[in-house]
Order: structure tokens, then C-alpha cells, then sequence
């Protein structure tokens, strides 16, 4: 099978200061972000929000075709 990535989308989860979870959900990022990309996305909503990052989670749809 030949795998062709689709899109990549990135879930940040984040505490505002009543300790309530606060997602934000990006759609087709980059194909594979690395940690320490997510890590500094996830400082600058931290900065813009006044939120606290707890977590991220990623997704990423490939297309599988079989080879002849």
C-alpha cells in the first residue's frame, strides 16, 4: 500500500484561572510538527489567551492506495 498524507489537525487543551478546559482546534497544519513546534504555538496562545496549556493531541488523515 502507498500512504499519501491528507491533513494534520492539532487539539490544544487549556485551563483558564476557574480551572475550566478550553480546546482549540486547528485544521490542516503541517504534516508533522514536531514537539517543540507545538510547545512554542502553544506559549503564544498562552500569551494572546491568558490560558494555562495542559495538553495536545494530534490527527492526521492519510490516503492508502494499493499498489498494482
Amino acid at each position: 500500500m502507498n500512504t499519501t498524507w491528507n491533513k494534520t489537525n492539532l487539539t490544544l487543551i487549556m485551563m483558564d484561572a476557574n480551572d475550566q478546559k478550553v480546546r482549540f482546534s486547528y485544521s490542516n497544519i503541517v504534516e508533522k510538527p514536531s514537539d517543540d513546534q507545538i510547545t512554542k504555538f502553544a506559549a503564544v496562545l498562552e500569551k494572546l489567551t491568558n490560558l494555562t496549556f495542559l495538553s495536545a493531541a494530534i490527527a492526521t488523515t492519510d490516503n492508502k492506495t494499493q499498489v498494482a
